[in-house]
Parts: C-alpha cells; structure tokens; sequence
C-alpha cells in the first residue's frame, strides 16, 4: 500500500516507520500539499498525525476522500490545537481518535477512539506521551481492520469542544517546564 504520512511532531515518525515494517510504502510530508501533486502520487490512503497545515477540500478530493487522521484528544472533545492541555484545564473526556478527514477541523466520522486516563501526579510530558502511545496502539489495532473502516464509520455524539492556538495563550504562559505535575499547572492557572 502506499500512504503518505503528513506530521509536523517527530514523535509521529514512530507510526509511519511502524508501517514501513509492514511493507508499506510511506512517503513523509510536513509542508502544504498540493492537489495535483496527490493526484500525480496515487496514493492509497493518507494519514495525518500531529499534521499542522488544514487539508483543503481539492487535496481531499485528490486523495478520493481517503485521508485519517489520528488525534490525541477523545472527540468532539478538544478539536483544534493543545487537546492534551485543553483536556487537563477543563476536565473533559481525555482520549484519542482515528477519524476520517473532512472540510470541518476534526469533525470527521470517526473509525475509533479509546479513552486515556492521567492522575494529578502525572506532569504535562507524561500526560501527552501517554496520549501518544494510546495513539499507535489504537492506530495499530484499527490498521489491522482496514478494509472495514468505511463501515466502523460513525459520527462524534455531542458539541464538544473547539480551541484555537490563540485561545491557548493565557494557558501557556504559566509553564515554565513540561516536567510540571497537573496539579500545579491546574493551581497556577487558577491563581492567575
């Protein structure tokens, strides 16, 4: 199979080169894609993990509607940027999802998701390494069912949650280290 493994975070590396193992042809992207580029490629399916850039409706279209991607948050909870910290603050479902890429910012059908469960103690690194190992574990056991993703397809139940990278300003600016426990990032936001 030929996949083309959109990421932006070096940690996403783990999962593409996990599929080159298996035999597939992966072909890593991080810059903007462009439709005809897709379409010249013949790719078999995208997936999209810690992708930075907005997939636009003509690249989907080239790709025959067949891009993932794999998000550390538990959907539609913390769509957008930082759903691990977004989690944190706000005490949402915290989780991850493998769903199929729309127009709509993470607002795919969904083909799975798994929920992820931190204590006070864990530190902000932890807590988002924790995400992502749940993340290629969860992409593995549903790689393994492929040919049935369109029907595992469904719909993410609820409103949910949306944030910006602006609206995570204020939030950032109270860490000084990622190796900050969750309790005291929660104390330090409070108290400012």
């Amino acid at each position: 199979m030929k996949i083309l493994g959109l990421y932006n975070n070096e940690l996403a590396l783990e999962l593409f080169q996990a599929l080159q193992k298996q035999g597939h042809e992966v072909i890593l992207w991080k810059e903007k894609l462009s439709a005809s580029w897709c379409k010249e490629q013949k790719f078999d399916l995208a997936v999209s993990y810690t992708y930075r850039y907005f997939i636009l409706e003509d690249v989907l279209e080239a790709l025959h509607g067949n891009v993932v991607n794999l998000h550390n948050s538990y959907l539609p909870w913390n769509r957008g940027a930082d759903p691990n910290l977004w989690s944190i603050v706000e005490r949402t479902p915290r989780g991850v999802s493998l769903h199929y890429v729309n127009a709509g910012l993470d607002k795919g059908d969904i083909i799975v998701q798994k929920l992820v469960c931190d204590t006070d103690e864990e530190t902000l690194e932890s807590s988002y390494l924790n995400l992502h190992r749940a993340a290629l574990e969860l992409f593995q056991e549903a790689f393994g069912v492929y040919p049935y993703w369109p029907d595992m397809r469904k719909k993410a139940l609820g409103k949910g949650s949306y944030h910006s990278l602006q609206d995570g300003e204020r939030m950032k600016s109270v860490i000084d280290s990622y190796a900050m426990s969750i309790k005291e990032f929660r104390g330090r936001l409070e108290n400012c």
